[in-house]
């Protein structure tokens, strides 16, 4: 127990030797040494819950974060909610069961049980179930929706209104298809 209380008083106090906005650490939010309204531009570290404003760098939680925008790279934690636009990669502690989700555009790429993308992505989704509104690039996946797709959807089941380009799965489906709208195996665009 004393080894845990100096190794914390030591995070505490190094804190201020990086800057107002390089360093946040947090265990519940509001419990955090800058507080929810605080952007972070460094190093984020979040025991159960950390919510910041924006966040610039490496984010490191356990449980859960928040935040509204995100450039960089996002460690841990099996809940990660951008409401605005992110930027960069993400990779939870224990994939099969993460859950990731972006309310905005996100550039970059996705790995988890669970992938959201509220509006454009442009990148790679890697899940059990990936869902963005438009997309270019990859989903990879048990089941991939897109109401428009330009790229490669690979998965059992993948769906999408608009297709520019391929799906390769059990279950194909594009309403725009060249052939069909539902095939198995293969489905495919490439009029543009």
């Amino acid at each position: 127990m004393k080894k845990l209380i100096v190794a914390a008083s030591t995070l505490l106090l190094s804190a201020g030797a990086f800057g107002a906005e390089s360093f946040e650490a947090g265990l519940l939010s509001p419990t955090q040494l800058k507080g929810p309204q605080t952007s972070v531009d460094g190093v984020r570290i979040g025991l159960i819950y950390t919510v910041n404003k924006n966040v610039e760098g490496l984010d490191l939680n356990l449980i859960a974060n928040k935040k509204q925008n995100f450039k960089g790279l996002s460690l841990g934690s099996f809940y990660d909610r951008t409401e605005g636009d992110f930027t960069g990669a993400r990779l939870g502690w224990f994939v099969p069961i993460t859950f990731n989700s972006v309310g905005g555009n996100m550039t970059g790429v996705q790995f988890g049980a669970v992938n959201i993308v509220e509006k454009n992505m442009k990148g790679a989704q890697f899940g059990a179930v990936n869902f963005t509104k438009t997309g270019t690039g990859l989903q990879f996946g048990l089941f991939n929706k897109a109401d428009s797709f330009k790229g490669l959807q690979l998965g059992f089941i993948n769906y999408t209104e608009h297709l520019e380009g391929l799906q390769i799965g059990l279950v194909n489906m594009a309403q725009n298809s060249q052939v069909f709208e539902v095939l198995p195996l293969l489905n495919f665009n490439f009029k543009f």
